[in-house]
C-alpha cells in the first residue's frame, strides 16, 4: 500500500484527519477487493479483449486528469506557491505518459484506446469536473481520493497478469505505481497546505466522500460487462 500519510505541509487537514484515513484505507480495500474479483474472474476466461476493456476506463483516467490538473493550474495557480504549480504541472506530464502508456497495454491486448470518456467513466469524471467547479481545493481532494483508490489495484493486477504471462502489463503498471506514490503525497501536501477554515474542510470531505463512492467501482468485473451492454 502506498504511503499517504507521511506528507509535509500545513495543519489544516488535522481536524479531520482520523476522517480523512478511514475514507483513504476504505477505498484501498475496497478497489484491491474488486481488482482481485475480477482477475479471479479472468482466471476461468482469460480473454485479452475482456482485460483490454478492464483498462480502457483507466486508461481515459490518465488522459482526463491531464484535462483536469491543467485547468487546476489556469482556474487557481495563482492562489498556489510557484513550486505547486510546478509539481502540479509535473502530474500533468506523467499523466499524458501513464496514457500513453496503458494505451500501449491496451493495444499489446488488441484492444482500442479510449479518445473520448468510456460509459463506465463518466460518473467518475463527471464528479470530478463538478468538483473543480465548486471549490480550489475539492478537484484536488477527489481525485486525490482516487489516485490512492487505484493504489489499492496494483498488487492484485501484478498477481493476476503475472499468472497469464502479460509481461507488459505488469511492467507498465510497476512504471505507474511509482508515479502515483508522488501524484498522493502531492495532493495531501496541497491540502494540508491550503485548507483554512471549516468551509474548506467541508469541501475537502464531500469531494473525498463522494469520490470514495466512484472510485472503486470500475476496477470490479461487472463494469466490463456494462460497458459491453
Amino acid at each position: 500500500m502506498v504511503d499517504v500519510r507521511n506528507v509535509r505541509g500545513g495543519d489544516g487537514l488535522e481536524p479531520i484527519r482520523a476522517e480523512i484515513d478511514e475514507l483513504l484505507d476504505s477505498v484501498v480495500e475496497a478497489t484491491a477487493t474488486a481488482t482481485e474479483a475480477f482477475f479471479a474472474s479472468y482466471d476461468e476466461a482469460p480473454d485479452p479483449a475482456r482485460l483490454a476493456a478492464w483498462l480502457a476506463p483507466r486508461c481515459w483516467r490518465e488522459i482526463d486528469y491531464v484535462y483536469l490538473l491543467n485547468e487546476e493550474i489556469a482556474r487557481y495557480g495563482m492562489r498556489f506557491q510557484r513550486r505547486h504549480i510546478t509539481l502540479l504541472a509535473k502530474q500533468s506530464f506523467q499523466e499524458a505518459e501513464h496514457y500513453d502508456m496503458v494505451g500501449k497495454a491496451i493495444e499489446s491486448l488488441g484492444g482500442t484506446v479510449p479518445t473520448s470518456v468510456p460509459a463506465e467513466a463518466e460518473p467518475w469524471s463527471a464528479f470530478l469536473w463538478q468538483c473543480l467547479d465548486r471549490h480550489p481545493l475539492a478537484a484536488i481532494a477527489a481525485w486525490n481520493l482516487s489516485e490512492t483508490s487505484a493504489s489499492g489495484s496494483f498488487e492484485p493486477t501484478f498477481r493476476g497478469a503475472e499468472r497469464h504471462g502479460l509481461d507488459e502489463v505488469v511492467r507498465i503498471y510497476k512504471r505507474i505505481e511509482t508515479d502515483e506514490k508522488f501524484h498522493v503525497g502531492l495532493g495531501l501536501q496541497m491540502l494540508s497546505t491550503y485548507v483554512a477554515d471549516d468551509h474548506d474542510r467541508d469541501e475537502v470531505l464531500r469531494a473525498m466522500r463522494g469520490m470514495r463512492d466512484i472510485a472503486w467501482k470500475t476496477f470490479t468485473p461487472e463494469s466490463v460487462g456494462a460497458a459491453g451492454a
